[in-house]
């Protein structure tokens, strides 16, 4: 039978406005050594799985703070982006395997839901650590549909 606590070792509890209190693997937490563009003070953050292929990335420094992403590599070959190799913050490496998420603005009309493929957070796996990437590139845009009306 194990100690009392014993089963929680290496959970961390987080509060959620719209999750309640959660316990969550410590070796979860990803770390935004500069914040996520707009929230420089936030730095950690959890993913919680939601209904697919949407997640949430959460902080665990406000439990107000919440954006809802999916995996970049939905977006298909079209959405080909280099990776910050080299980047200080996160020390992306050739050999480095790494998560592309975007971030997404949910409507009120499910239908205008929106994308942000001109800066995809891209999260290096070896270390935990991310970085938001702001793509110069016309082809990307902030408002991408995720519903595009059919022809």
């Amino acid at each position: 039978m194990s100690e009392p606590g014993e089963k929680d070792a290496g959970m961390i509890t987080i509060t959620s406005s719209r999750f309640g209190e959660l316990k969550v693997p410590a070796e979860s937490v990803i770390h935004f050594p500069i914040g996520v563009v707009g929230f420089p003070k936030h730095k950690a953050f959890v993913m919680l799985e939601y209904k697919p292929p949407f997640s949430w990335l959460h902080s665990i420094e406000d439990p107000n703070l919440a954006f809802v992403v999916v995996d970049g590599l939905l977006f298909g070959d079209e959405y080909h982006l280099d990776p910050p190799i080299g980047d200080r913050e996160i020390d992306l490496r050739e050999d480095d395997e790494y998560a592309i998420l975007v971030i997404v603005t949910v409507r009120p009309n499910p239908k205008d839901t929106t994308a942000n493929l001109k800066a995809p957070i891209f999260v290096n796996l070896r270390n935990r650590k991310a970085v938001q990437v702001i793509y110069d590139n016309p082809t990307f845009t902030t408002r991408h549909p995720l519903w595009p009306e059919k022809e």
